[in-house]
């Protein structure tokens, strides 16, 4: 007969035999696909600079959120994935 305590055992090395090759299939798939994030950072203008276009705006797009008050201008770019499949 086959012991308890011998299955337990058999069923953790097959676990962490899945999650090995999960691992390498993750890394691997990451890899050939060729991801990146490229991250913007947000930028803060204050002074006569900020109001080059408008004293009063707030804008959203693709690009980011961007709001300007008097004498201050904030803008905050959206991070982007880019993939190697793009061309």
């Amino acid at each position: 007969m086959v012991n308890r305590h011998n299955l337990v055992i058999l069923k953790i090395s097959h676990m962490k035999t899945i999650i090995k090759y999960t691992i390498v299939v993750a890394a691997l798939s990451f890899i050939g696909v060729g991801c990146a994030l490229t991250n913007k950072l947000p930028s803060v203008t204050v002074g006569g600079a900020a109001n080059k276009d408008a004293v009063l705006d707030a804008s959203l797009n693709k690009g980011g959120v961007s709001v300007t008050a008097p004498l201050v201008n904030v803008d905050v770019p959206f991070p982007s994935v880019k993939t190697g499949d793009e061309k």
